[in-house]
């Protein structure tokens, strides 16, 4: 369990820390009082949920640190308003009995750290699922029965893999499968940390989705689909493998937050200056040079500009006219003092950073 606990915090600061903070928000420490009924329960280092607690109208369940607990009772079914489940630190589960599938007015299912390389076939069945967060640190197969899941808003699926944990797994099927198509009420998708090497085409049919997260893969290129994406408000591909920047992300008219830094960029497609909407930009650490942005002064809305570590050496022509531009992280670069001056007075609202 100390084992998985440290691996978890690890994979979760890196995931960045705005989502670290998220994941981090744990439930209340102290166990429900199991003498007297409640509509939510926490149970805390079990080996088995209680007997007495089936005859509750139990909404929300959460298990935690119960690294003892081997199973789901089939009396699971018995919990017929249970809205939230939750399951998370060590446990010692490999599947769910059938009787879960149920559970018709189950909203939320949070899965962390399932002993098994296969997701519960039960979960597909749910039918009135909208959050499914599942979380092993570890391989898992994506199964095409996902795309059952059709009032689904809000997906995470991570495995917590780095590239040191490629060889393990060079022979397993890593990416998403195609009948992803079919969760056209997603709004919100994370597949960060799972080493997937391509995206399916089908992923352009997520018409209703807002927030992407595929950081922490290797990922190369993007579908021609993924032009499509136009409701996507923030887009998270730091640490893939691009060399090119995806000429499909420009048509992207909502995009209001990019995130393309630790990749191996090095150039622009023309059409940046189609990206209207974004106010903040984060293209750091890559092999940017300032030829390869010839049209980002057109970004009129552009508040934060992040190109640190990159072959930077002046700033691009135009910066004048990014009147909304609040601050720019410049650390890494070439960029002659003098050219720092210049621009400072052009813009003396702008904050130059020069750390990291």
């Amino acid at each position: 369990m100390k084992k998985i606990a440290f691996a978890s915090f690890c994979f979760l600061f890196n995931l960045g820390f705005s989502q670290f903070q998220e994941a981090m928000r744990m439930p209340p420490a102290e166990q429900t009082d199991l003498s007297k009924e409640s509509d939510r329960v926490l149970l805390r280092q079990v080996d088995k949920i209680p007997d007495n607690i089936f005859s509750w109208n139990v909404k929300t369940l959460i298990i935690s640190e119960s690294d003892n607990l081997k199973s789901i009772p089939p009396k699971i079914s018995n919990f017929k308003n249970l809205e939230k489940f939750v399951i998370t630190g060590g446990h010692g589960i490999t599947d769910f009995p059938k009787e879960f599938a149920s559970l018709d007015n189950l909203k939320v299912l949070n899965i962390h750290n399932m002993q098994s390389e296969t997701m519960p076939l039960q979960i597909f069945n749910l039918k009135g699922l909208e959050e499914l967060e599942f979380i092993r640190y570890s391989y898992f197969s994506f199964p095409k029965e996902i795309g059952k899941l059709k009032t689904l808003k809000k997906l995470m699926l991570t495995r917590g893999l780095d590239q040191r944990s490629r060889e393990n797994v060079k022979s397993k099927d890593l990416n998403l499968p195609s009948t992803i198509k079919n969760l056209v009420n997603l709004e919100s998708l994370s597949c960060s940390a799972n080493l997937m090497t391509a995206l399916p085409e089908e992923i352009g049919s997520l018409s209703s989705l807002q927030d992407l997260s595929l950081s922490n893969n290797s990922l190369e290129k993007l579908p021609n689909s993924f032009s499509k994406l136009r409701e996507l408000k923030t887009l998270n591909l730091h640490d893939n493998f691009f060399k090119v920047f995806p000429a499909s992300i420009y048509d992207l008219e909502n995009l209001k937050r990019l995130d393309i830094y630790k990749n191996n960029i090095e150039s622009f497609p023309t059409g940046m200056s189609k990206m209207k909407s974004l106010t903040g930009l984060f293209i750091n650490d890559n092999y940017i040079s300032n030829e390869d942005l010839p049209e980002i002064y057109n970004l009129e809305n552009l508040e934060v500009l992040d190109i640190r570590n990159n072959k930077i050496t002046a700033f691009p022509a135009g910066i004048e006219k990014m009147k909304k531009l609040k601050v720019i992280y410049l650390n890494g670069n070439n960029v002659p003092n003098s050219e720092i001056d210049k621009v400072q007075m052009k813009l003396p609202n702008l904050r130059i950073n020069m750390t990291n």
